[in-house]
Parts: C-alpha cells; sequence; structure tokens
C-alpha cells in the first residue's frame, strides 16, 4: 500500500512539474534548422568585438536555442506590439567572480503581450533568430535577436 501512495504521489509531482513549464508561446511549429553551438556568451562576445562576419554566419537561415533570464521588458510599440528584452548568462570565473553576457531579444506579436507582463527573473528557453549588431548609448555593440518562440522554464 505504502509503494502504491509513493508511487502515485511521485507520478503527480512529476506530472505537475512538467505542465508547471507552460506551453510556448509564439511559433510553436517552427521549422528549420536550429544552431545548438551558438549561445549568449558567444554573442555577447561577438558584440563586443563587433565581429559582423562571426554574425553573418550565425545570422543565416539557421535559428539559436538560447536558455537565459529576462530581465523587464521594454515596450517599443503598443499597436502592433514589440518589446525588446535583455537576456542574461552568467559564467562562473574561478569560484568567486560572475560574468554576465547579454543579448537583446526583440518580441513581436500580441501572443507575447501577457507573457511579458512580470517576466522579468524568469528562466526561459528562447528560439531567436536573424542576429544583427546595433551600437548603444556607451558606444559599443549589443547583439540583437528576433523571437520564434519562448518557453519559460521556472
Amino acid at each position: 500500500m505504502k509503494r502504491l501512495f509513493f508511487s502515485t504521489a511521485l507520478a503527480l509531482a512529476l506530472v505537475s512539474a512538467a505542465a508547471a513549464q507552460g506551453a510556448p508561446i509564439g511559433d510553436a511549429t517552427f521549422v528549420g534548422r536550429i544552431d545548438l553551438g551558438i549561445g549568449i556568451a558567444r554573442l555577447a562576445e561577438i558584440a563586443r568585438t563587433g565581429d559582423s562576419e562571426a554574425l553573418a554566419e550565425i545570422s543565416g537561415d539557421a535559428a539559436l536555442l538560447l536558455f537565459g533570464t529576462l530581465s523587464g521588458a521594454v515596450v517599443k510599440s503598443e499597436e502592433p506590439f514589440e518589446a525588446v528584452v535583455e537576456f542574461l548568462e552568467g559564467e562562473w570565473k574561478g569560484s568567486s567572480e560572475i560574468v554576465l553576457h547579454r543579448v537583446f531579444l526583440v518580441f513581436r506579436g500580441e501572443a507575447y503581450r501577457e507573457f511579458l507582463d512580470g517576466s522579468s527573473g524568469r528562466r526561459t528557453v528562447v528560439i531567436a533568430r536573424d542576429a544583427t549588431l546595433r551600437a548603444n548609448k556607451a558606444g559599443t555593440n549589443d547583439v540583437y535577436m528576433n523571437v520564434v518562440s519562448v518557453r519559460p522554464i521556472f
């Protein structure tokens, strides 16, 4: 009896955890090549060096699968909806220093409006494409990417 109860409780917990992650938002039926070898740290490095040739290789027909943490959204347009969000990834240097890498994600379409409300601090998986370099106010570059699909992790 104890085994049955434990098995049922465990199954319920796993199903609840999987459901809590939520459904993908955006184009859940994306068909195309996804490059798994490029992450936020590499994109930030390209932005620092201003290497437009490396970015052109990334910006081809492939999308990127990125894992990171969202910051607060800055709404650029209400109609049609467009918002820009800083997407962060931390990297440990030794045992006492963390370096933050960032890219900016551009969300377009009504499907993202509700998701982005209160999204700051959420760990997220994103499929993004069309990487471009844009100069910021400090005179350095940042990478901007268009979001195809997003799914919160927790």
